[in-house]
């Protein structure tokens, strides 16, 4: 299919290039342009990194050229009203002057025709190198996904975005980083990778030179990433502080007394000349955050607050043999685990020896893939080995603020399955997901983000059919309990988990109950 697709925009650039560009913005043949690129905009939701990104490289070409018509049409006009002035002074000169003219016509055409020097000479150079870092990255990110196929904290059953690194669409994402950062990177780039080849050389010659640049060529992305990683840090700490103080003066010039105020001696302090501040540099990294963050508005991905671009420097490095052999030793012992009463000692043994043994950025990753990883830890695991570092947003980037979203990001999804009438496995699945996050979860760090959950649900449930009103009433109602009963355990030290977690399971089987009543009722309406 990639094939057919990418044959087909060829065709259609081929024509766009030779054709009549009078005929190609009208008619049939504008009508087949067009329904090429609708059948393109569809491939565009194939989740296939390699598929996406050669879809959208071809509908820009087609685009660009469809622009030109215009002007390629103005030049084609523009060529025969010069020839048929050229023939007419050829008719009414002697064949000298004709020719004189002729040449001088011709003169004054090639020098307005005359190809200018491109200002960066490296274009295609650099355009291998974006695609060589492209597939470096899709290699480290499907060492990530590798052993992550959706098990019961994947979310990816019940509709919610997984965390940007385990997302499809960050492999596309990431390309527009990387063009970002190569071309702001052109001086470095043209020293360092660039000037061994050849510009005016094939493509083919061009490729054989830059294999042995590999390893330079990574080293200067690496710097790059870890570069931004540093300016996004400043930024941030800057924002934190607001804006320092002024410096107060050394010393004030003393005022005069009242005399001086009686007399009109006093001195008055003449105004601050107004400076008009310059328009504030859009840094590199915050277009391409811009990018992350749109993505993010359209519900693709998930993308955390405290994401910072040396992570992306650090995947470049990360060693994949390391990191699958770690997280499948520790899928073992959770799966040899299960059927014994010690598994949450073994499993949390295991992550703490993996934390002594590796980086933190290491650990961190880690932990990530074995929450999404079928069966493998869960939330009180992912905090448990969090609270060793005490809860620290800037060590742990990503595990925080994932378990952070959770009630939210749960209450939210309630909501849209009762207004899609959801069936009620998929309902239930999203029920026990919400209610077991309130029940292991922080109860301080947290408190803010189930007070949010809460209130989006209660905002939220007059836009529900009265039956279902029910059941949201059925689900605040226990959201309280648990909360309280939570609260009274932290404050007695009594152990009530497993009572909390039997009256959870008994309750949400009577909202299901009623759920699938109303859902046979609803189906067949």
């Amino acid at each position: 299919m990639m094939n057919q697709v990418d044959g087909a925009a060829q065709r259609v650039l081929k024509v766009l290039t030779e054709g009549n560009p009078d005929l190609l913005q009208k008619g049939t043949c504008l009508t087949q342009i067009k329904f090429v690129l609708t059948v393109m905009e569809q491939c565009k939701e194939f989740r296939d990194g390699q598929f996406t990104r050669m879809v959208r490289q071809r509908a820009e070409e087609i685009m660009t050229g469809m622009e030109n018509l215009p002007k390629r049409s103005q030049e084609l006009k523009e060529k025969k009203k010069q020839e048929a002035a050229a023939a007419k002074q050829a008719a009414k000169d002697t064949k000298d002057a004709a020719a004189d003219a002729s040449a001088e016509a011709e003169a004054d055409e090639a020098k307005k025709k005359k190809p200018q020097e491109p200002e960066f000479q490296y274009e295609v150079a650099e355009k291998i190198c974006i695609q060589t870092l492209v597939r470096h990255f899709d290699a480290k990110l499907d060492c990530l996904r590798s052993v992550q196929l959706y098990g019961r904290h994947s979310i990816n059953d019940i509709g919610i975005p997984p965390l940007f690194l385990y997302s499809i669409e960050f492999s596309v994402l990431i390309e527009d980083a990387i063009r970002e950062l190569v071309m702001s990177s052109r001086e470095l780039m043209s020293r360092r990778i660039y000037n061994e080849t050849d510009p005016k050389a094939d493509e083919e010659k061009i490729r054989a030179v830059l294999r042995d640049k590999q390893r330079a060529l990574l080293e200067v992305v690496e710097s790059g990433f870890a570069g931004w990683g540093a300016s996004q840090t400043a930024a941030a700490k800057r924002a934190g502080m607001g804006d320092a103080p002024k410096k107060s003066a050394a010393k004030q010039e003393k005022k005069g007394g009242l005399f001086s105020k009686l007399l009109g001696k006093e001195k008055k302090e003449a105004p601050a000349p107004s400076r008009k501040e310059a328009p504030k540099k859009v840094e590199p990294w915050e277009k391409v955050m811009d990018i992350f963050k749109q993505s993010e508005a359209r519900g693709e991905i998930f993308f955390p607050r405290t994401f910072n671009f040396s992570i992306l420097s650090y995947l470049s490095n990360m060693r994949e043999n390391l990191f699958k052999a770690e997280a499948e030793r520790i899928i073992q012992i959770a799966d040899q685990a299960k059927q014994g009463s010690n598994a949450k000692g073994a499993v949390a043994r295991a992550l703490e020896q993996s934390f002594k043994n590796n980086d933190q950025t290491f650990f961190e990753m880690l932990i990530m893939n074995l929450l999404y990883t079928k069966n493998s830890i869960g939330l009180d695991e992912v905090q448990g080995a969090c609270m060793g570092q005490k809860l620290d947003e800037g060590r742990l980037p990503l595990s925080v603020p994932e378990m952070g979203r959770r009630p939210m990001a749960y209450a939210r999804q309630i909501i849209t399955l009762l207004h899609q009438k959801a069936d009620p496995r998929v309902f239930k699945n999203c029920l026990d997901h919400f209610f077991e996050a309130i029940l292991v979860l922080h109860l301080i760090k947290y408190e803010q983000d189930f007070k949010n959950a809460t209130t989006y649900i209660e905002n939220e449930k007059a836009s529900l059919p009265k039956p279902l009103q029910g059941v949201v009433d059925g689900i605040l109602g226990l959201i309280d309990r648990v909360l309280f009963s939570r609260q009274q355990a932290r404050e007695t030290g009594e152990d009530t988990s497993r009572n909390t977690r039997d009256n959870i399971q008994h309750t949400i089987d009577k909202f299901m109950t009623a759920y699938k009543g109303m859902y046979e009722k609803m189906k067949k309406d």
